[in-house]
């Protein structure tokens, strides 16, 4: 859960973005740049709603934050046609995978904005729902390529071991 960063000045006000690396606050408009914030490896900055916020991300888990409003309806839709179908085709391995789809597209349809914080099994469950809908429905990896891209880069990475 995202945490707004409360004004180093007027200890009221939030920091909103003024420019890239560069906020203000909303009530006294003290200034300050991203160095004013210090953050853990676990942690990222974001801005959310117009108001600068510190988000944690568990180890192994990706965070996508998405740009468009259509990204949860497109990604929702992965997951409702794999579900479906798991019913009569194993798409998932096992039941941990199923629960975690349908807890997925529960966050997806409630919060379209985002960012959502991804587990790696929830990883999983995204990318095999995207690899099913796109071998049955061919049309929809053409839908959004950028953004299913930068899903399966963001997987990518956490898979990879570090130092490499």
């Amino acid at each position: 859960m995202p945490v707004p960063i409360v004004c180093h000045n007027c200890h009221s006000g939030r920091y909103g973005a003024l420019g890239p690396d560069s906020y203000a606050c909303q009530s006294c408009g003290s200034r300050a740049a991203e160095s004013a914030f210090p953050v853990h490896s676990n942690e990222r900055l974001m801005v959310i709603e117009s108001v600068l916020q510190v988000l944690s991300v568990p180890d192994g888990h990706q965070v996508i934050t998405p740009t468009r409003r259509c990204y949860a309806p497109h990604l929702s839709a992965s997951l409702t046609l794999a579900l479906r179908l798991n019913r009569t085709h194993p798409v998932f391995r096992h039941a941990e995978e199923t629960t975690a789809a349908e807890d997925l597209l529960t966050v997806l349809d409630t919060d379209e904005r985002g960012p959502w914080v991804l587990s790696p099994v929830e990883q999983r469950v995204l990318l095999r729902a995207m690899d099913v809908r796109c071998a049955l429905v061919p049309s929809a990896s053409r839908q959004h390529p950028e953004f299913d891209a930068e899903i399966r880069t963001a997987c990518a990475l956490r898979r990879r071991p570090s130092g490499t």
